[in-house]
């Protein structure tokens, strides 16, 4: 099985309970007998400053260089190869820390931080690198007070990732409907919830208390693609992750993440990654577990 970090078994005196924590990259104390892949209940953004490694973050390999930010999500198996070789920040919250004070709808706005998937890193230029160091060096002087205030963290935290936000968007246009930004994350926290029992268009349209065509057009104008892909995609990064590490056989698979027909699982499977399950199955025990 994968082993699930929280942000608490990562010691830190520079740390918000167990809700938020800035550190030196390099001087993060690791748990014992930390694994590799893992995966974490909370958000990591990483900024590396001097060195390279390779993320895997779900079984994709990201070469990654200086002045690169990842992006981690709750829930997702990644891999850090060679880290202790590099230098950086590491920044670690919950999503409760960011409800705290802030809505769930301006949360929801940080559109970002569930597309790790698709956007999982940033390229900094100089002047993103001083926009992001601007904020940051503030929230390490909090953290480095004797009293530390959360309310400032988390305000500090807030202008951080929306200045991220903005950054990512000018690589791609963000859509600045508001409201049809909050229908998409109230959309993919549904999907994440019912993926495996509904795979119905109408399901999600009548929870959303929006009509499918229109939900549809949403979630396409946001991400260029269809709710119903969406859907099936989540199916799709959670068959990867149960042929990698469960002894299931692939029809068991396929029929718990609710794909009805098997062969339409197959063809869709490797229509997106380029081999059919088995073969899928074979290549990362080969590349991650038979090392």
């Amino acid at each position: 099985m994968i082993p699930t970090y929280k942000i608490e078994d990562f010691p830190s005196n520079k740390a918000i309970e167990n809700l938020f924590k800035l550190e030196r990259f390099e001087e993060l104390c690791w748990p014992k007998n930390l694994e590799w892949p893992h995966k974490h209940n909370f958000y990591q953004l990483i900024w590396l400053t001097e060195g390279a490694f390779t993320h895997t973050i779900d079984y994709h390999d990201i070469a990654v260089q200086t002045d690169t930010l990842l992006i981690t999500s709750p829930g997702q198996i990644h891999l850090l190869n060679s880290p202790e070789k590099v230098k950086g920040y590491s920044i670690s919250f919950t999503e409760q820390f960011l409800l705290a004070h802030h809505t769930q709808e301006s949360v929801f706005e940080l559109t970002f931080l569930d597309e790790s998937l698709a956007a999982p890193y940033l390229c900094l230029d100089e002047n993103a690198r001083k926009e992001l160091k601007a904020i940051i060096d503030p929230i390490i002087e909090e953290l480095n007070r004797g009293q530390k205030a959360p309310i400032i963290i988390n305000a500090l935290l807030f202008a951080l990732l929306n200045r991220i936000q903005r950054l990512m968007a000018k690589a791609k246009p963000a859509v600045t409907d508001s409201f049809q930004v909050v229908v998409y994350k109230k959309f993919k926290k549904l999907v994440e919830q019912y993926y495996k029992e509904e795979s119905d268009l109408a399901f999600y349209a009548g929870r959303l208390s929006i009509s499918s065509n229109y939900l549809n057009k949403i979630i396409k104008n946001v991400t260029g693609k269809t709710a119903g892909l969406m859907i099936r995609d989540r199916g799709l990064i959670e068959a990867k992750r149960m042929l990698v590490y469960c002894n299931l056989s692939i029809g068991e698979i396929s029929d718990l993440l609710g794909f009805k027909d098997f062969s339409y699982f197959s063809r869709h499977f490797k229509k997106q990654e380029g081999f059919t399950p088995a073969g899928y199955r074979k290549l990362m025990h080969k590349k991650y577990i038979n090392k």
